[in-house]
């Protein structure tokens, strides 16, 4: 499913509109009745009038379509339009002309306003360019402090949201649903403006299918058919060096179980070998728990931690494996941080870049000198390290971020977070739909980096391991929820339910 910014919905309307020659009060009057058939099944839990707030562009007037409607239903409806007709958009003025029964004031006292069964917010929508002021931010204020966001419905998106980023410069309205028009924005799915548009679904108000197919994107959520045709083929006559074997490069003193998760979880998620590169002094520490995995003891200096001894073995290893994961547990002491600036160049195979060894290569610019896929995997602080810029300023546009991240080290990027956001160096970028609050616990992004791995070892290309490892990931952390919550939820449990997820996907 596509996401639109602002722009590109603003040139898709025009073409629509002016090239196909699809009236724009046609395709108005289409959204109003989506808006209004929603208010309808808002209004069956929450009885009572409908309050529409009106803005003076075109989802003022998609507003005024479905007060319009309602009105001719039977219910009780009042607009609010702080605007003179005159000043209205053109559509938008049609609109005002058709409701001319409907009930409108330029303001409501709060006793109206509390007592609306629902209140439809069709201010600004898209129209958002900066800070909201004067009447139409006082409104917004007043409805949140009456309303709160109970049973709101936003038109198109909530009022006052960036609709690139989701980002509030000013006052923006709290919705319980959003009925957003033709496609998607990336607003509804970025925070803070997706905790503001609630529970929201997609109108279809007539675009033709095939403009939309090719119509350009600034990224898209995977839905469950497109991870399911991610998923790799495994013949009747697969082995297991055939299915795909993996190094994982990890652990140290003191963070073992960082590596053991990483090999579990590729494991769990296809790999058919798994070969653990680690300092000799922490084989036995885990040799009897990973009885499926293949040790390669390795020669540590200081005791316990990878260094440069370590190098012509791991890259002889390399040769002989589809995939490579190197960083989980991996610490953080300088010895160890060179011989990964020496490694991750080098590596003969697609790898994946995690935890420590993210670390490690910051500031560095050696990536583009491999000639195999790479998929690196940075939480906001890591990311803060690699680009060079505060959290804070990263996360005001997770999309972009991730962009930048991807063509500045030709990886494929996996910017960790709510919502976790997947971008490729081509330009292709995933948002993706699945997972919980219950991932906020440590190991879950060994359990990530093991899962990716083992999908690349099985010869999925690496924009789409990475999606799919992230959104099968995502979707086992729904079904552990089902079951048990989000409270008290482990990485241990995300490795159990992973197999289920990518077995739901196969269904």
């Amino acid at each position: 499913m596509k996401l639109l910014t602002a722009a590109q919905t603003r040139a898709l309307d025009a073409h629509v509109t002016g090239d196909l020659g699809i009236p724009g009060p046609t395709l108005m009057e289409r959204a109003g009745a989506a808006v209004a058939e929603a208010a309808l099944g808002m209004l069956y839990d929450s009885p009572g009038p409908v309050v529409v707030l009106c803005g003076k562009g075109n989802n003022g007037g998609d507003g005024l379509v479905a007060a319009r409607l309602l009105h001719a239903a039977g219910y009780p409806v009042h607009v609010v339009l702080p605007f003179a007709p005159e000043n209205l958009s053109p559509d938008a003025h049609l609109m005002h002309t058709r409701a001319a029964e409907v009930p409108m004031s330029a303001t409501i006292d709060d006793a109206a306003l509390a007592a609306a069964g629902v209140v439809i917010d069709a201010l600004l929508g898209t129209g958002v360019s900066g800070p909201v002021y004067g009447v139409l931010g006082e409104l917004i204020a007043q409805t949140n402090r009456i309303r709160g966001g109970r049973a709101v419905l936003a038109v198109d998106l909530p009022s006052g949201v960036d609709t690139d980023t989701g980002q509030l410069f000013g006052p923006a309205l709290c919705a319980e649903r959003t009925v957003t028009l033709a496609l998607p924005k990336p607003a509804l799915v970025l925070y803070p403006g997706a905790a503001l548009a609630g529970v929201w679904t997609v109108a279809d108000i007539g675009f033709p299918p095939d403009v939309v197919a090719g119509w350009p994107a600034t990224a898209e959520i995977p839905e469950a058919a497109q991870a399911a045709a991610w998923l790799p083929v495994r013949p009747p006559t697969a082995h297991k060096m055939s299915v795909g074997a993996a190094l994982i490069i990890a652990g140290s003193y003191g963070m073992t179980g960082a590596a053991a998760m990483a090999c579990t979880a590729a494991y769990r998620a296809g790999a058919g070998l798994v070969r653990l590169g680690l300092p000799a002094s922490l084989v036995p520490a885990l040799n009897a728990a990973l009885t499926e995995v293949v040790f390669r003891p390795l020669p540590a200096v200081p005791p316990g931690v990878l260094g440069h001894r370590a190098i012509a073995s791991l890259l002889a290893d390399a040769r002989d494996v589809r995939a490579a994961l190197i960083g989980p547990g991996l610490s953080r002491q300088r010895v160890t941080a060179l011989a990964v600036q020496r490694l991750v160049p080098q590596l003969p195979c697609p790898l994946v870049v995690d935890a420590d060894a993210l670390t490690a290569m910051a500031g560095e610019e050696t990536w583009t000198q491999r000639t195999c896929p790479t998929v690196i995997t940075p939480h906001p602080g890591e990311m803060a390290r690699l680009l060079g810029r505060p959290v804070a300023e990263l996360e005001t546009d997770r999309l972009a971020t991730a962009r930048e991240a991807a063509k500045r080290f030709n990886a494929v990027t996996i910017f960790k977070g709510a919502p976790t956001v997947i971008a490729a160096p081509d330009g292709r970028v995933w948002v993706n739909p699945t997972g919980n609050a219950g991932l906020a616990v440590a190991g879950t992004g060994d359990v990530l980096a093991g899962a990716v791995t083992a999908l690349l070892a099985q010869g999925v290309p690496a924009p789409e391991a990475a999606a799919l490892a992230v959104y099968a990931g995502g979707r086992a952390a729904e079904l552990i929820a089902t079951e048990h919550g989000i409270h008290g939820m482990t990485a241990l449990d995300l490795i159990e339910a992973l197999p289920f997820a990518l077995a739901e996907l196969a269904r």
